[in-house]
């Protein structure tokens, strides 16, 4: 879903996201494209492909990264953006997740989720996400 020889700079645009604590690319079968900041497993990203197909069950699990739950308070499926954050008392110590997907020319999906943290809102995190994948994706 890239043109040769893109994957580097994508990766390389990923990393210098620094609004993000971790990025993360992959595609509908899980397999990871480009990744930043803070780790991710692949059975966590594997869940991230299934979390468009049932809005309830993800409402009510939420989004897990490193055994910590995001509750999810958004989903968009018609416009693939879901988006949360973990609770806290006090929002400034919170970290928020965006999980944004988009289709691919080749078919399928690709997805894009990062994490960010106070003063990044979902409203700034959301649509950045949504050009870095409307920028790389084809």
């Amino acid at each position: 879903f890239f043109f040769v020889g893109e994957e580097r700079a994508m990766q390389a645009a990923l990393e210098a996201q620094k609004e993000w604590n971790r990025g993360i690319i992959f595609d509908a079968s899980g397999a990871v494209q480009a990744k930043s900041g803070l780790p991710v497993q692949a059975k966590d990203v594997q869940a991230f492909t299934t979390a468009f197909n049932d809005r309830d069950a993800t409402f009510g699990n939420g989004l897990v990264i490193e055994g910590t739950n995001y509750e999810v308070h958004r989903v968009y499926e018609e416009e693939g953006m879901i988006y949360g954050r973990t609770h806290s008392i006090d929002p400034q110590e919170g970290e928020g997740i965006a999980l944004v997907r988009t289709p691919a020319a080749a078919g399928g999906f690709v997805y894009g989720l990062v994490t960010y943290r106070f003063p990044i809102l979902s409203a700034k995190a959301v649509p950045d996400l949504q050009a870095f994948l409307k920028q790389w994706v084809k």
